[in-house]
């Protein structure tokens, strides 16, 4: 699997899916059952270890949002160069 991989709009679907978990189950279920999702997402991406051990002790729907962006946007960048 290519460590820098990252679909085209992956991102966009992941931050969607995170949000309809947190509508349909509550912010604080939404969490944890949007953790594994995200982990499937990230999934033989370079990092990802770090960035799903990460997502698991944020405790602030908000600040998820944000590392998910902070950990998928390099990958972004380096796909377009």
């Amino acid at each position: 699997m290519d460590p820098d991989r990252a679909a085209p709009g992956e991102l966009a679907i992941l931050l969607e899916h995170y949000r309809d978990m947190l509508s349909h189950y509550g912010s604080e279920a939404g969490m944890r059952v949007a953790r594994k999702h995200v982990g499937w997402y990230s999934k033989g991406l370079a990092g990802s270890g770090e960035f799903r051990a990460a997502i698991n002790r944020i405790a602030n729907p908000a600040a998820v949002i944000e590392a998910i962006r902070a950990f998928y946007c390099p990958l972004a960048e380096r796909q377009a160069a």
